[in-house]
């Protein structure tokens, strides 16, 4: 045999003996999985955890079927912002009775606080409820209970077990619960065949008297926003509120509530916070901003929420405070404008002439209603034709120095035809028609 077919059956011989090995490797290989345990899933393969696991609380049963409940309690003796929690059960309510003109607000006891977290904002049939947060005094603390739906056929069981936590309680308190929590909710409570429990409680929206007082100084009045700007409170990990139905369906798709741990924090602090907002509202009507307020753009406000329920000596006064402490220019001119109407409303007409005065050296068109106003009342209260022509004047040479071409033609009318309707009585006093001789 030559060398080469020797090492040709070398070759081949060794090729043989690592196939052999190979295979005996691979056997091996079989042999340890089929003995050993199963290997630990990867965190995607886990079984989800459900909501119980990330909040405390219970799977509650009715007679309709089962839902999640949650409950925390807040002490009255921890501080909340400016405020403390017990601040809630003691308050005075009895100001903000202005906002509800056919009722009169009940004492904290009897108030429940609420606010829900929706699958959309958009209302309509198709968006639920999936938590709704109540908030109530009990004892020594402030409870918050948190009704969850798990999945949406166990939203009729949550449904009246709503109802049946709002028995005890005479009057509701929401933001912006008017416009879409309340008519969700009774939409709910219409599809699943179920009494409403919310057309025989007394509703205060309190966001509607929140924007009064505080829209002029801030650029949003969102709840969380007017939480940070007048109870002084900032959250720390919370989630933004636009995110929360996104957080929702991903429970839904996968079963696994870890995300959901942010929403019910986010969701309790709302109910607290719009629980201390409304005492914090209180407490400025109830005082007259004389201790809680110390913006003169919040004052301006106030004094206008006075005005509009009939206590004009207290937003004459409000009024009165916020020009002194220093307004803006543009809000200056319009809380000078409501301090002469509220004096022209009380009959105290040379204050209401202070004020118009002053207005007639401001822009337009508040100048031009001082003109006019000036000349009215010189006309008709004082009976001086001459002066009452002379702010006519001013009013039409005002609109004359005007920017525009044609500046605000029908106002230039009016003062037009007041102006020859008082030259003509001015041409008939200095110059009286003769009486005839009567012979005897």
């Amino acid at each position: 045999m030559n060398l080469e077919r020797k090492l040709r059956q070398l070759k081949q011989a060794t090729k043989l003996r690592d196939r052999d090995q190979a295979l005996e490797r691979a056997l091996e290989y079989l042999r340890r999985l089929t003995q050993s345990p199963a290997p630990r899933k990867l965190p995607a393969q886990r079984a989800p955890k459900g909501i119980e696991e990330y909040v405390d609380g219970q799977i509650v049963k009715n007679d309709w079927g089962e839902f999640f409940l949650a409950r925390e309690a807040f002490p009255f003796g921890r501080p909340y912002g400016k405020l403390r929690i017990g601040d809630i059960s003691t308050a005075d309510l009895r100001p903000l009775n202005m906002f509800l003109p056919e009722a009169a607000l009940l004492e904290p006891s009897r108030l429940v606080f609420l606010d829900t977290e929706t699958t959309g904002l958009a209302g309509g049939t198709g968006t639920c409820a999936f938590l709704v947060g109540i908030g109530t005094t009990e004892g020594v603390k402030f409870a918050v209970r948190q009704f969850f739906l798990r999945d949406y056929p166990e939203e009729k069981a949550l449904l009246q077990a709503l109802a049946e936590a709002l028995e005890p309680y005479d009057g509701l308190v929401t933001f912006n619960g008017k416009t879409f929590d309340v008519p969700l909710l009774e939409t709910r409570y219409t599809l699943a065949r179920l009494k409403s429990p919310f057309e025989r409680l007394l509703h205060l929206d309190a966001l509607h008297p929140a924007r009064r007082l505080w829209k002029l100084r801030l650029e949003s009045c969102k709840l969380t926003d007017l939480e940070s700007a007048v109870l002084g409170i900032s959250r720390e990990g919370d989630v933004p509120g636009a995110d929360i139905p996104g957080i929702y369906f991903d429970y839904l798709r996968t079963g696994d509530a870890c995300g959901l741990q942010p929403v019910f924090y986010h969701n309790a602090l709302d109910v607290v916070t719009l629980a201390a907002l409304t005492v914090q509202l209180a407490r400025t009507i109830g005082d007259a901003g004389a201790q809680t307020l110390d913006s003169p753009l919040d004052l301006f406000s106030l004094s206008r929420i006075f005005s509009a329920a009939g206590s004009r000596d207290q937003s004459v006064s409000i009024c009165q405070r916020a020009l002194a402490t220093g307004l803006p220019q543009p809000v200056e001119s319009q809380a000078l404008r409501h301090l002469a109407y509220q004096f022209k409303r009380q009959r105290q007409h040379e204050f209401a002439v202070e004020a118009w005065l002053e207005l007639t050296r401001r822009e337009t068109p508040l100048s031009l209603d001082a003109f006019e106003e000036l000349a009215i009342h010189y006309e008709h209260r004082q009976r001086d034709l001459k002066m009452a022509q002379e702010f006519t004047l001013a009013a039409l040479e005002r609109l004359r120095e005007e920017s525009s071409p044609r500046p605000h033609p029908a106002v230039a009318g009016r003062f037009t035809r007041r102006l020859e309707r008082l030259q003509r009585k001015l041409a008939r006093a200095t110059n009286p028609p003769h009486l005839p001789l009567v012979e005897h």
